[in-house]
């Protein structure tokens, strides 16, 4: 039972103690560190919109600041039109502009139709025309927008997705998916790109279906066969050629009495450039990723960490102590440890036990406690010998007694540090095991990002991909280092041999 004089010793002390860190600069620039990346662990979700493996922008985009030096200048961002394609009110019909000639105008209809909605956008209602009229009519929905850039954007996505009424063989209802570039100064004024051109008589059902639904780039086949282009054609490049205005849409031809209901239209233009770090091989954003990474690593190093550091004090208070056979045993056991080779160890660990999270942090644990071991055993070799212990020997006290009450007090500063000290160790041994493709191949960690830039060749990529090998290598030498500098800064404080005079 604590009494209030203990109470108060023991707060007394504590204070004394954050004194003195609060003193130290390497503490403070430690905790600084520390503190700004467990924001950032914990944070993550608010800090990024974006899943780690949500594709936000073309592949192997560069940072968006460095479309303001000479190297970005045929960068582009991305361009959304419209921001949803889902309609879910009448004000999202009327971000499109109907044309016709007069007399289809006269026989059509639109409208904002709620509870008709495809099962992919999401969306509550869809956008409905109806024609009534007996002779053909063409009917173009579209929406304008301007391509501000030197360079044409990676790729883009086209999304589509309509449902017919009225259509047979003998009637179809044509469809034809449209970008349209302005050229003005030549013979038309424009040029049209048609990426869908269908004569469809299926009644009922929402039309492309699944994945069919978008049509993008740089998967090439379909867009560049429906274009008259060969397979590898660069269509992105060759429509988005010129800084001018273009136009979206859909062009439906009707035949008859008869209905279509348009959802989930929208394009997506993929940038060169993005954001603060760019994008990786999947176009996933690498800031995302880099915020991820730290809760893996700051996971595995401190519980690692601890899992070693408490198998080390156990074995070298054991050893130490009680001396003799157990002693000897326990120490040429550490020795036999020692020399074998860790990281080829770990390697054939994690291979039969199985590449998760948990393995991972029981191996590199259960593999750095050898170290810590001997140092214990060494300062409890000479706290034995001392009166006190002595005294409580004397006066019936157990070993068990003695080590927690008289022993572990005189070497828990000893903890500590080596406590901090051994976390940059197991962020370093599970980025290493990472890299080596050896890691959970579920999570998001720095080290994954090292096997993925290396696995997928992004090193002899140009430009070079510098934006994503950067930031978990500075992530994990800026977190080892808030760690060694704590650890530092404890033993400065512990240690009165090396504690400066004030």
């Amino acid at each position: 039972m604590v009494t209030g004089a203990g109470l108060h010793f023991t707060l007394k002390r504590i204070a004394n103690t954050l004194r003195l860190i609060a003193k130290n600069k390497m503490a403070i620039i430690g905790l600084f560190l520390l503190s700004a990346f467990i924001f950032m662990a914990l944070g993550a979700p608010l800090l990024s919109p974006y899943r780690p493996t949500q594709q936000v922008a073309g592949v192997l985009a560069q940072p968006e600041w460095i479309m303001n030096f000479p190297d970005g200048y045929y960068l582009s961002r991305n361009v959304v039109d419209p921001s949803s394609g889902a309609f879910t009110s009448p004000a999202s019909v009327q971000q499109w502009t109907l044309s016709a000639s007069h007399s289809a105008l006269a026989n059509l209809q639109e409208v904002y139709a709620p509870g008709l909605f495809s099962s992919t956008s999401g969306s509550t209602g869809s956008l409905q025309l109806s024609h009534t009229g007996s002779d053909p009519a063409n009917v173009t929905l579209s929406r304008t927008f301007q391509f501000p850039y030197h360079g044409p954007p990676y790729g883009f996505f086209a999304h589509l997705q309509y449902q017919l009424q009225g259509a047979s063989p003998a009637t179809p209802i044509g469809v034809r998916l449209f970008i349209e570039r302005s050229q003005p100064g030549q013979q038309h004024g424009f040029q049209t790109f048609f990426l869908l051109n269908e004569n469809d008589t299926q009644n009922g059902s929402w039309l492309p279906t699944g994945s069919n639904s978008t049509l993008s780039t740089p998967n090439y086949g379909q867009v560049a066969t429906n274009l008259g282009f060969p397979s590898d054609q660069d269509v992105a490049g060759l429509i988005f050629s010129e800084q001018t205005s273009y136009s979206y849409g859909v062009q439906v031809t009707f035949y008859g009495d008869q209905k279509i209901s348009i959802d989930n239209l929208q394009l997506q233009l993929l940038g060169t450039a993005w954001g603060l770090l760019g994008t990786d091989n999947a176009g996933d954003d690498v800031y995302t990723w880099t915020v991820y990474g730290a809760r893996v690593s700051l996971f595995v190093g401190l519980l690692a960490a601890f899992i070693g550091i408490g198998l080390g004090l156990v074995v070298g208070l054991i050893a130490g102590f009680l001396g003799r056979i157990v002693d000897e045993v326990l120490m040429r056991f550490t020795d036999m440890m020692l020399v074998i080779p860790v990281l080829p160890l770990l390697i054939v660990l994690v291979a039969v036990l199985g590449q998760n999270l948990l393995n991972i942090i029981i191996v590199i644990g259960f593999l750095g406690w050898m170290g810590f071991a001997r140092i214990v055993r060494s300062q409890v070799l000479s706290i034995r010998e001392r009166p006190f212990v002595e005294a409580a020997k004397a006066s019936g006290a157990g070993p068990g007694r003695i080590i927690l009450k008289h022993v572990f007090p005189n070497i828990v500063s000893l903890t500590y540090v080596n406590l901090a000290l051994s976390v940059p160790g197991a962020i370093l041994t599970e980025s290493a095991l990472a890299f080596l493709g050896l890691s959970d191949p579920t999570l998001v960690s720095w080290g994954r990002m090292f096997f993925i830039v290396n696995s997928s060749g992004a090193l002899a990529h140009f430009p070079p991909t510098w934006w994503w090998v950067l930031p978990p290598g500075l992530g994990i030498a800026l977190v080892s280092l808030s760690f060694i500098l704590i650890g530092y800064a404890l033993d400065d404080i512990f240690n009165p041999r090396l504690r400066q005079r004030r």
